[in-house]
């Protein structure tokens, strides 16, 4: 075990925190990571990323934030030996708070940290999970028995969590994920020079998707209501953002519906916040989310959204307000909606407007930040360290 100061002696800070994951690939929960990231306390803390598969293509982004990253594989084949290097890992960080994020890291980061004596054990809850098992429940709530605090991103996922995993509603938070906001959420400039780039002409209606490409999403169902759609809204385009297991059946069902020339399949890209320029309407077609960290990104562009009322989306956008919601799995609603934001230029502004007052104001990286860091300080403070 590894040797901490007593709980009577305070520790001089700045206090090392490991965060766990299974990779930092382009996702949502990964994204949540790198955002809280750029905003972080630097001076009370020092941050570090084990990533528990491979590095994943936002690892550079966190390297160059100054937070090192490496890759520690495990298997469930392996598991004594896994734990106790792992273990071994946060040793060698001195560690006092391990974060982990996602089923398979909260497994492995919890059991490690259990192992390594961290004083602080904290998990992010990115989604619903529907695909534990019992097994699974289980160990999530034995583990959770050792966590200090659960972080849900979403009501929805925190009701989830105390329903179905049994965890302590005084131990599971809600802190939703973040966005860096942008102090000019649309350049012209940069609308006109993307659009170029992508062979689009300037008054050329587009919407735009961004998430992995995976079921939850449910980008079938946008692909439906593009067929009305084309026929609505002469030229209209849909740059679909991301990449995923999904994508080669996507790219099949766009051609089986002979939308090969409207759909840009553009894959992951690092220029997000430029290609959100060049979106008129931001869509999101899911079937469940917890809080979709793109969607926050939209309305950090000041954009018009359309998206499915499920998971944590209402959380953040009201329908009518600052967006416009429609029940899941119903392509005639999803173009319905579309149609009417594309077809009146005062809602479209009215509710893009709306949503960047409310992501400002509520969703910022610096203030979320600094409320998982006071998560950090108290559990230090209950075992003595500050």
């Amino acid at each position: 075990m590894i040797m901490h100061e007593p709980a009577s002696g305070h520790r001089p800070g700045p206090f090392p925190v490991v965060h766990i994951l299974g990779s930092l690939r382009t996702g949502g929960a990964e994204m949540a990571l790198v955002n809280y990231l750029k905003a972080a306390d630097r001076e009370n803390f020092t941050h570090s990323v084990i990533c528990l598969t491979t590095a994943g293509p936002l690892a550079r982004q966190v390297e160059e934030l100054g937070v090192p990253v490496m890759t520690y594989p495990v298997r469930l084949r392996n598991l004594p030996q896994a734990v106790w290097g792992l273990a071994g890992q946060l040793k060698a960080r001195n560690a006092t708070v391990v974060h982990t994020h996602m089923f398979t890291a909260a497994f492995w980061g919890r059991l490690a940290g259990l192992v390594a004596g961290v004083p602080v054990l904290v998990t992010t809850e990115h989604g619903k999970e529907p695909w534990k098992k019992g097994w699974q429940i289980l160990i999530d709530r034995m583990l959770g028995a050792r966590t200090y605090r659960q972080i849900a991103v979403s009501e929805d996922v925190r009701n989830i969590r105390i329903a179905r995993d049994s965890a302590p509603p005084e131990r599971i938070v809600l802190i939703p994920n973040s966005v860096p906001v942008p102090e000019q959420p649309r350049d012209p400039e940069r609308r006109a020079a993307v659009r170029e780039h992508l062979g689009l002409a300037p008054d050329q209606p587009v919407l735009g998707t961004v998430g992995r490409v995976v079921d939850a999403k449910a980008y079938p169902v946008l692909v439906e209501a593009m067929t009305d759609l084309t026929a609505r809204i002469p030229g209209l385009k849909w740059l679909q953002v991301g990449d995923g297991p999904d994508l080669p059946a996507l790219q099949d069902a766009i051609a089986a519906r002979g939308l090969k020339d409207v759909v840009l399949c553009l894959g992951r890209r690092d220029d997000v916040g430029d290609l959100l320029q060049a979106m008129d309407v931001w869509v999101m077609s899911s079937r469940r989310e917890g809080l979709p960290v793109a969607l926050l990104e939209a309305m950090a562009s000041r954009l018009p959204i359309v998206a499915t009322d499920v998971g944590g989306i209402p959380d953040a956008v009201e329908n009518e307000r600052s967006a416009l919601l429609v029940p899941a799995e119903d392509p005639a609603a999803l173009a319905a909606a579309i149609a009417r934001v594309f077809a009146d230029p005062s809602l479209a502004d009215r509710l893009a407007a709306q949503a960047r007052q409310d992501v400002v104001a509520r969703y910022g990286n610096t203030s979320i930040a600094h409320r998982i860091e006071e998560i950090y300080r108290a559990g230090l403070r209950a075992k003595g360290y500050v």
